[in-house]
């Protein structure tokens, strides 16, 4: 007899706690799974690159940069070998125990140290830069203490060297860290954070070619982020050479001369617009830019009055004085309005209405002709000539000549001057252009202003024949010139022969700078800066500095085919005549020297 035993009752809460554990473990794989599909094949690159980058590290080599040299070969910025300290962020454990270590070697705090580490962690494969070009001594110090400084490595490479300091600092310019603004403009050049740039100069026109293409290290590292061995290496290409056509010996001549005023020097070849020499003082070291500056350094530099940085041989602006006869003679013969024999009587003065505008020789120079009043600079002479001609004319032959335009050369950021006009007039204050303003507009002051490359570049063209060359600084730049055909050979002859008579004539204004072994002709200048200190004060010395004259001089030679022309500017210098012309002499002096010209044999003119 079969006996049926009921099965046991399975508690219903038991059930509910069954199905609530497989759901549980259910959703736990599930979780697992989407995970594992997650980082396999969503970002399985992203976790293979952190994988490799436990093992491997790939940094970039900086390329040497390119030389910068004279005309003559002569090195003027060059590469030394440098030390910087570097880190990796990822790679270092302790942060508080490895800035400890290296306080005591570099010139930086602990606190310092951890802030720099910390700003990387952004980006904690990429090197930080603690501190750069460090002694020999401390990379022996750092090497010794190696084992306890995880991440830490020192970076043998190169670093400028502007081998003469200050000498054409403004010309050469200068690097700085490259910004953020600079990055996203160079996105695609290859460029990365702590990475220098041409900030100035040739160092920044020429950069594409000085700064060469980086090379790529891969070595393996260990779990402290020690080197353990080289897996592949891609050199880098050194930068491209940049010549110049500036002569480094003439360029100290004329540094020297100029000495600690404030100005500019410019020498140029008029035939064909080669820059010989370029000076602007006060100047600078163009290596303080090659490390991290201080705030309160850069406000000092960028605050100081004097302005250190501008280059005022072709950013500085200044009424040309004088040297502007030059241009409204030149336009009186072109325009017919006067012949070389027409005069002027000069008493001294010239009234217009009710004003009266004195010459700067009180007793006056009596009857003037054109080259008696290049040679002793008649201010009465051109004041009517200026009047006759009006302003509209004198504009205009002041474009001819390249004033109030760009000269061209290679720097970018060169100003272009003012020639004022009746519309510029009305424009700037609301006022109609008056009779006196063409006056004093005819002695180079009023509102008139040029740069010394300006200068450098109409004068050029006086002397050479007409033909206006386009400054260049570059060997590789091709000279442009046009031919200014408002200008006759002939007019130019006559304007150039009274141009000589300044300095070999007996009564030049520049007559002390004459030199027995070579001819010079020129123009001096002074630019009024504030009217009446002049008259009021008999001693030009208790004129403030900020209210005394600008003194000008350009001078050429030798003057029946001139190699160099120079223009020397003398901020608040007082006469061109005593302050400026002694530097042009000094220049043009030296130009022969440096040619080796000796025992008179330039002189063809038997003067």
């Amino acid at each position: 007899m079969e006996h049926n035993i009921p099965a046991p009752e399975v508690d219903e809460e038991l059930k509910w706690k069954a199905r609530f554990l497989i759901v549980v473990v259910i959703a736990l794989f599930l979780v697992l799974i989407f995970r594992l599909v997650h980082m396999q094949i969503f970002n399985g690159s992203y976790y293979e690159s952190l994988a490799r980058n436990n093992r491997i590290r790939i940094v970039s080599v900086k390329a040497p940069r390119g030389k910068i040299l004279d005309r003559n070969a002569i090195v003027l910025a060059d590469n030394r070998p440098t030390y910087n300290l570097m880190v990796i962020p990822e790679d270092i454990s302790d942060v508080d125990q490895v800035a400890a270590r290296l306080a005591g070697i570099i010139d930086s705090s602990v606190d310092e140290i951890i802030d720099i580490i910390q700003t990387g962690m952004s980006r904690p494969y990429d090197p930080v830069y603690l501190d750069k070009d460090i002694s020999f001594d401390q990379v022996a110090r750092i090497e010794t203490d190696i084992f306890h400084l995880p991440g830490v490595s020192i970076e043998a490479t190169t670093e400028r060297d502007y081998v003469y300091k200050d000498l054409a600092s403004h010309v050469l310019g200068f690097l700085g860290e490259v910004s953020k603004k600079e990055l996203t403009a160079h996105r695609d050049a290859g460029y990365e954070i702590n990475d220098l740039i041409g900030k100035g100069g040739i160092e920044m026109i020429c950069e594409n070619d000085l700064r060469g293409s980086k090379g790529i290290r891969v070595f393996e590292v260990d779990a402290l982020g020690r080197k353990i061995k080289v897996l592949d290496e891609r050199p880098a290409v050194p930068g491209r050479d940049s010549e110049l056509t500036i002569d480094k010996q003439l360029q100290v001549i004329a540094s020297d001369s100029l000495g600690s005023r404030v100005g500019a020097v410019v020498a140029i070849n008029p035939s064909n617009g080669e820059i010989l020499a370029m000076v602007s003082k006060p100047d600078f070291d163009p290596s303080m830019f090659l490390t991290p500056m201080a705030p309160e350094m850069w406000q000092q530099i960028i605050e100081d009055p004097l302005h250190p940085l501008e280059n005022r041989a072709f950013r500085g602006q200044y009424p040309p004085g004088s040297i502007f006869k030059i241009l409204i003679a030149l336009a009186g013969l072109s325009t017919k309005t006067i012949t070389p024999q027409d005069t002027f009587y000069c008493p001294g003065y010239y009234i217009l209405g009710t004003k009266t505008f004195k010459c700067w020789k009180e007793a006056g120079h009596e009857d003037v002709n054109l080259h008696k009043a290049i040679e002793e600079s008649c201010d009465v002479y051109f004041y009517n000539l200026g009047k006759q001609l009006g302003i509209d004319v004198i504009s205009q032959y002041a474009l001819y000549l390249g004033f109030g335009l760009a000269t061209g050369i290679e720097f970018q950021d060169e100003t272009t001057g003012l020639v004022p006009t009746r519309q510029w007039k009305v424009k700037r204050f609301g006022t109609p252009w008056m009779p006196g303003e063409t006056v004093i507009t005819s002695i180079g002051q009023g509102f008139t202003l040029v740069t010394p490359l300006q200068v450098a570049k109409a004068m050029s063209a006086v002397v050479n024949g007409g033909y206006l060359y386009e400054p260049r600084i570059l060997k590789t730049s091709k000279p442009e010139f046009k031919r200014v055909s408002e200008f006759s050979p002939e007019d130019l002859a006559v304007v150039k022969e009274a141009l000589r008579s300044v300095v070999e004539g007996e009564h030049g204004t520049a007559k002390r700078i004459k030199d027995p072994m070579f001819s010079i002709g020129g123009k001096t200048g002074t630019a009024q800066v504030a009217r009446g200190y002049t008259s009021k004060l008999s001693d030009e010395s208790d004129i403030p500095y900020k209210y005394r004259d600008h003194a000008w001089f350009f001078g050429f030679s030798p003057v029946e085919a001139p190699e160099i022309l120079v223009v020397a500017v003398v901020e608040h210098g007082g006469h061109g005549s005593a302050i400026a012309s002694p530097v042009v002499q000094d220049v043009i002096k030296g130009y022969y020297f440096l040619k080796g010209y000796a025992n008179g044999k330039v002189r063809k003119d038997n003067r």
